[in-house]
């Protein structure tokens, strides 16, 4: 039996339409699953910063003890709402978390610091990325690089900003202070700039917070 082209167009036509409505479908039923998610990982990386590890119910765990706030602060000289998180912790003191983003090699980079309630002191720090070189740059977001933020300093003694540098070659082959610094993932300078880059440029406008949670403490 042979067809005329217009009916191969239309029936052609037709199960292209029958087959994108089906893949839309599906897209949108899957959206609720797909936020769920996102959010369950973005609970469990703050919870990770904060010292909270391998929890098996995040999302319960989360809600319990932590409170998300919307503080004012200034960028560039103009006002900005941004995220802090409010967590308590086991010895019932409290770290904030704050939420970073950058640019790596290849792609967005972004995470999440924990301070401590004296303002000043780093409790944890989460790391991830889009599209970092494996073995190299991808390092960013392994526990083992990110244990290198715990106990550092954001302040000097005299109460300056030093934020946490990112050394190339090693803080002990530096003359970085090492209460500020860490060491550079080896092989990923560009994506180790953006991570210093990243963390300056997001802490920067807490500063005023972190002053003022000192003083509370």
């Amino acid at each position: 039996m042979k067809f005329s082209n217009t009916y191969i167009f239309i029936f052609t036509t037709v199960v292209v339409l029958i087959c994108a409505i089906i893949l839309t479908l599906a897209s949108v039923g899957l959206q609720p699953f797909q936020q769920a998610n996102r959010q369950k990982e973005r609970m469990t990386q703050i919870l990770t910063a904060s010292g909270y590890k391998s929890i098996e119910d995040p999302i319960r765990f989360y809600n319990s003890v932590a409170e998300e706030r919307e503080v004012e602060v200034l960028v560039d000289g103009k006002k900005e709402q941004r995220q802090m998180i409010q967590v308590k912790l086991q010895d019932n003191s409290y770290c904030y978390v704050f939420p970073l983003k950058g640019k790596g090699l290849w792609g967005p980079i972004w995470g999440y610091i924990a301070v401590k309630d004296d303002g000043n002191t780093i409790q944890g720090a989460v790391f991830d990325h889009k599209g970092e070189t494996p073995g190299l740059g991808d390092e960013i977001s392994t526990e083992r690089y990110a244990a290198q933020f715990e106990g550092k300093q954001l302040f000097d003694q005299l109460g300056v900003f030093q934020s946490i540098k990112v050394v190339k070659g090693g803080v002990a082959n530096s003359n970085v202070d090492p209460n500020h610094g860490v060491d550079a993932v080896s092989g990923g300078t560009i994506t180790s700039q953006g991570l210093e880059t990243m963390i300056t440029k997001g802490l920067e406008p807490y500063i005023p917070l972190f002053k003022q949670i000192h003083k509370k403490d």
